[in-house]
């Protein structure tokens, strides 16, 4: 009984230590992350390309047992899978910024045009209400001011992030070797993968109780099998939902086919939400030419999109996600509300590991209780 008084206590003493020196702590915490930052990179790049090495390693002589192939299969196979990585990087950013710069060439010169056509439909549509139609005349917008004042806060907005050159050059030059330290990290790791797995496996079994262990051994696996399903699921529905809206967009001659099919493939990254922003930023851009094409774009895209989310994305996904509609938005709200875009990618594998982990404990409790649980039953 004194010792349970005792272990409150000293809890009670902590607690009251964390709180009253919460913000060093948080700043020595900060100081900590930033330091090992490169690191924590290196472990995400080494996953990354531990999806692309292992399916590598399937195709690379799988069945022969010579020396000089089990030395060479895995450094090829990482090489290999470095290389495929920095050359999706280099098509992804080579294409996309481009595509942004053509898409706001777009607009600034088209906007105005489209703007004057709306007005003169709306005079037209409002000749029953003589007020409207005086104020919707007397619109007018000064779009040289306007672009002039963009570019400026452009400029304000540059010129604070980056106030001196060695300030720019600073930032080039921790970034590059922040990369320099993860891709050499993460090249280490994928080396020495099956040790760390058993230097981790030994020390879990001498110092944790068996039951917590095999919990947390089948949490991780669970969660690598949703994220590596999700993560190569994503980035190849991308790629297929986005080739096929240029091709379709193509044959309807609707303008602006490339650039708005390389936007609804890289929206489509991000679940439900993605597909409202692709077809958003498509339609806004070819209705500064036609209205009536847009219309035709919204139509194809929502019936490409009925095509995918039936037949593409079981395919290609599967059912290894296995989180339901509601769980999906509710996961990508949340998380695009506090992380922004990564929150948004992200939240879908957590949310789709924590619902499959929470499912298992459920069935698994009512089964101790009454017997086999019905696998078809909802939980």
């Amino acid at each position: 009984m004194e010792i349970k008084w005792i272990k409150l206590g000293a809890l009670a003493a902590v607690f009251c230590l964390v709180v009253k020196y919460s913000g060093e702590i948080f700043r020595a915490g900060g100081l900590v992350l930033g330091t090992i930052r490169p690191l924590l990179f290196g472990c995400v790049l080494a996953y990354v390309l531990n999806i692309f090495m292992k399916k590598l390693e399937k195709i690379y002589f799988p069945k022969r047992t010579e020396i000089w192939v089990t030395r060479t299969r895995r450094p090829v196979c990482v090489t290999v899978s470095i290389v495929s990585v920095l050359l999706l990087a280099v098509f992804f950013f080579g294409m996309i910024i481009p595509a942004l710069g053509e898409c706001i060439h777009i607009l600034t010169r088209d906007l105005p045009g489209f703007f004057g056509e709306v007005q003169r439909w709306l005079i037209q549509v409002l000749q029953d209400t003589p007020e409207l139609q005086e104020y919707v005349e007397g619109l007018e917008i000064d779009w040289a001011q306007l672009t002039r004042k963009a570019g400026e806060l452009l400029g304000q907005g540059l010129e604070g992030l980056f106030n001196s050159a060695f300030s720019a050059a600073n930032m080039v030059i921790s970034g590059i070797a922040t990369l320099v330290i993860a891709t050499i990290f993460a090249i280490y790791l994928l080396f020495q993968k099956e040790r760390l797995k058993g230097q981790v496996r030994k020390t879990a079994e001498a110092y944790l109780p068996e039951y917590p262990r095999r919990k947390a051994e089948e949490f991780l696996g669970l969660a690598h099998e949703t994220f590596t399903s999700f993560i190569t699921g994503q980035l190849t529905e991308a790629c297929i939902i986005g080739v096929l809206c240029t091709a379709g967009m193509m044959v309807l001659r609707l303008p602006y086919a490339q650039i708005t099919g390389m936007t609804v493939g890289v929206t489509a990254l991000i679940p439900v939400m993605g597909a409202y922003m692709g077809a958003a930023l498509g339609a806004f851009m070819i209705m500064t030419q036609s209205p009536v094409q847009a219309l035709i774009f919204l139509v194809f895209l929502v019936i490409l999109q009925q095509v995918e989310g039936n037949l593409i994305y079981p395919r290609v996904v599967g059912g290894s996600i296995g989180l339901p509609a509601l769980w999906v938005l509710a996961s990508v709200t949340l998380g695009g509300g506090l992380f922004g875009i990564p929150g948004m990618l992200l939240g879908v594998p957590l949310t789709a590991t924590l619902y499959k982990w929470f499912r298992m404990a459920v069935n698994e409790k009512l089964a101790r209780k009454s017997g086999p649980y019905r696998s078809d039953n909802p939980v």
